[in-house]
């Protein structure tokens, strides 16, 4: 009897990979649908630093930015990004969510994204419908504009780490090489 619970001959045994987040078991081969459709969100991304690239510089200019606090703009994303990235991909790989691991992430980052390029290509306007006083809305404006470039470079720089952990989480060793050709292939890196 030595040990067992419950009724005699019967093992009841629990899988350690029910538990563990780094589960040695080879997932099943992934249609190549699939993988495509996993790169696009990586082409997203990608969209939308292009739309970032040529818009922040003209929306920064017209709020009435200084020049000397152009360079503060760009540093605040990956000084976040250097002091917080091992904080989230650690949250990310111990994360318990329903939706899994790396789900909650990606969704969290994207409407980050979405929500900071909100911010800067509109950040004048809501200021403007907002506030009268013209010195405060210039502030306001200028505050708002800069907000929304940070979050959105954080958390566009942010998403690549769980979107190719994904990949690795539910994968083949055959299909995390494909899909990284397709990410490659989408986003020309």
């Amino acid at each position: 009897m030595g040990g067992n619970i419950g009724q005699l001959g019967i093992h009841t045994c629990k899988s350690p990979a029910a538990d563990d987040p780094f589960d040695p078991v080879e997932p099943p081969k992934r249609p190549t649908s699939n993988l495509i459709m996993h790169s696009m969100a990586m082409l997203g991304r990608e969209f939308c630093y292009a739309v970032e690239a040529a818009y922040v510089t003209p929306v920064l200019l017209s709020v009435g930015l200084p020049k000397s606090l152009y360079s503060t703009v760009w540093l605040l994303s990956p000084a976040l990004g250097f002091l917080l990235q091992p904080v989230v991909g650690l949250a990310s790989d111990h994360c318990q969510a329903r939706w899994g691991r790396r789900r909650p992430y990606i969704l969290t980052l994207g409407l980050l994204m979405l929500s900071g390029m909100a911010l800067y290509l509109n950040g004048d306007a809501v200021v403007s419908a907002l506030i009268a006083d013209p010195r405060r809305k210039r502030i306001w404006a200028i505050t708002i504009t800069m907000i929304g470039v940070v979050v959105f470079d954080f958390a566009a720089d942010f998403i690549d780490g769980p979107i190719k952990a994904y990949l690795f989480d539910v994968c083949s060793h055959e299909d995390k090489e494909r899909g990284l050709h397709y990410h490659a292939l989408f986003t020309d890196r």
